[in-house]
């Protein structure tokens, strides 16, 4: 009986150690990844000056909105002085076939002469 008791006892000991040994052998793989996985200084230098200079592209590059809202106005503004000054398909179209109309009957009198 007491070799049952110290057998079972054994067991249970061993049983709880290779579960907290298989516990920090897992620890140590997730420490291990994220060591991997995090960055040196030296690249998160290298990547927050790349950052700095994208920053400093876009801000050269920026346009305001209020010029933005200016061109657009100019725009407008052309395009209502086009419509009042050109003329649009369906006038041109009127103003040809009153010239031709027109042709015609200067050649009907100049055939009517001869």
């Amino acid at each position: 009986m007491i070799t049952t008791a110290i057998t079972l006892g054994i067991g249970i000991i061993t049983y709880f150690l290779k579960r907290t040994m298989s516990q920090v052998d897992r620890q140590g793989t997730q420490l291990q990844e994220m060591i991997n996985r995090t960055a040196t200084k030296a690249e998160e230098k290298e990547q927050t000056e790349k950052l700095e200079q994208e920053i400093r592209q876009i801000r050269d590059d920026y346009t305001p909105k209020e010029m933005h809202r200016r061109d657009f106005d100019e725009c407008r503004t052309d395009i209502k002085q086009i419509r009042s000054d050109y003329l649009t398909k369906d006038d041109f179209i009127r103003e040809m076939n009153k010239m031709d109309r027109k042709l015609d009957q200067m050649l009907d009198l100049m055939m009517n002469k001869q």
